[in-house]
Formats: C-alpha cells, structure tokens, sequence
C-alpha cells in the first residue's frame, strides 16, 4: 500500500508506474486487485478493479493523470474475502479512506464479536466480505464515539483519529491473545484528505519526507535517515508524507522504517506526531502460510 499528503498538489504516478518497485510492479506479487483513493477539493473519489494493476490499462491511465493533494493506493494479495472489486481497498465512506495490509486471522471466531461493536446503522453498509472492511466499519463507530464526524466532512483532531486508531489495533491484538488465536498483522493507513494516520504491526511499513536531492544530502552524517527525524521528537513540521510498505524510488527518496507498534500523524498543519510502540511490545509474526514464496 502506499499513502501520500503534499502542501502541494501533484501526480503519484513516479511512485505508481515508474520509480524503482513501483506499485504496478509490486502488484506482480499482489494481482488480487487494486484501488486508487484520491481527493479532488472536498470530495473523495475511489476507483478499483479486482484485476492486477501491472495488467490493467486503467490503472496505468488513471495513475499518469490524477493530480491530489492526497492519495490512497492498494494493491491486494487476498487473505479474507473473494477476489472482487467490492474487496478490493482503499474502503471509503465520505471523506474517509482506509488501507490495509496485513489479515485478521481466524475472522470467522471473531466476525460477532467485531459485529456487535459496529453501529447497526454501519452494519448494512459492509457490502463485500473481508476482514478489512468490517475493521473500517468498526473503527468509523468508535471514531463517531469519540465525536469525530464518521464522514470526514467536519475537520477532526488528527491525534484524537490517531489514538482510536492506535487503541483499537492494540485492542485486536490482545483480543486474539486472550482467545488463543494467531494474533492480527494490523498495517493500517488512514486519510480524511486532510490528515493522514498510519499505525505499523506486524508487516514493513516506511516513510519518507524528503527526497535525495536535498542540498545537504551528500555532507549528512546519516544520509540514510530523514534529516527532521534523526532525535526523533514528538512532532515537527514537513511539506510532505509518503507511507509505504515496500521501499519506493530509493533513488529518489530518503525512507525510514517506522518501528513494530508505532502511529504517525500527519496533522492538517503538516506537522508529524509519533506515538512509540506500547512498553513490552513485541511483533506479531505471520504465519508461514501466509508469506510470499521467492520465485528464485
């Protein structure tokens, strides 16, 4: 998956088509469908298609032409769920975007369990069968709990977004542990168009804010760092994010490995919170018969 806010309105399509493992490649791996989610003034827009992006000439069409502030881009390895366009993420309702990568493993022992937590007014509006959409549906209730307006219309907290986010991955995660089941690989990107959350466990996850042809790159005692990021504080300003789950252009981008367990933010002031993973954390492995085959 890959995620990306800019001060400044541009084209993802180096990330999508061209850069060093682009989405396009990395969906040779994943052919189980793709999404693009993107925001043109205060509407989102989601477009998808259960087939792979690197055979798909939408997908090539549509990722030289769109131009946002903020994308959301997926493309599926089906765990959960038939390969389906409905399946296929981001999930959107309203202005809120949702990725994930990773699985809920064993969701049939815990599909009540998520149920019964969902508002019953969101619950007819789960209209495919994954695991992914029910947790969107699931964490939309808990934000509309906490007074976040569930269709990103009204401007919310990025941190309050952030911590439901946080506390509800954890919560899955310790829910799986007190049942006895594979715990959940939970990466998780979120986007109302103005903020943009992302929670890393058990799967890589990186970031990047700046590119390699920063002026004080070759002279940096730690050029494989993000330069704002090197004491890591609790929240600094930037012009923009890329998340991603695999390395994207390193050529052209300087990408950091977000730690097991951790939450970034980006707020609508563009400025980055880092929340550290929970005392004691340790990531939840996946399971062998999850994990891609090398082809060599």
């Amino acid at each position: 998956m890959f995620g990306f806010r800019s001060a400044v309105p541009s084209r993802a399509h180096r990330s999508l088509l061209d850069a060093e493992n682009a989405l396009a490649a990395q969906s040779r791996r994943h052919p189980h469908g793709w999404g693009i989610g993107w925001f043109v003034e205060d509407e989102a827009y989601v477009l998808k298609s259960a087939t792979a992006a690197h055979a798909s000439d939408r997908f090539q069409r549509m990722s030289a032409r769109l131009t946002s502030h903020t994308f959301l881009v997926h493309v599926r390895r089906a765990t959960v769920g038939h390969v389906d366009h409905v399946n296929a993420h981001p999930f959107r309702f309203g202005r809120w975007l949702l990725c994930h990568n990773g699985t809920l493993f064993s969701f049939d022992a815990i599909r009540d369990w998520v149920l019964e937590r969902i508002a019953p007014a969101r619950r007819p509006l789960i209209v495919g069968d994954t695991d992914s959409e029910h947790l969107f549906h699931l964490l939309l209730t808990r934000l509309e709990a906490e007074g976040v307006d569930p269709t990103g219309r009204q401007p919310s907290d990025a941190r309050v977004v952030g911590r439901v986010l946080r506390e509800l991955a954890l919560e899955l995660d310790e829910l799986a542990r007190e049942r006895g089941l594979e715990r959940p690989i939970i990466n998780l990107l979120l986007t109302d168009g103005r903020s943009l959350v992302a929670h890393r466990a058990g799967m890589p996850l990186f970031i990047a804010t700046q590119k390699r042809h920063c002026a004080d790159f070759h002279t940096c005692p730690e050029p494989s760092k993000v330069c704002m990021l090197l004491k890591r504080p609790d929240s600094h300003p930037v012009n923009h994010l890329l998340v991603a789950s695999e390395r994207i252009g390193e050529s052209e981008n300087i990408w950091e490995e977000m730690s097991d367990g951790e939450t970034i933010v980006l707020d609508p002031d563009y400025f980055l919170h880092r929340t550290e993973p929970p005392e004691g954390w340790t990531a939840p492995v996946l399971p062998e018969r999850y994990r891609i085959k090398s082809s060599a």
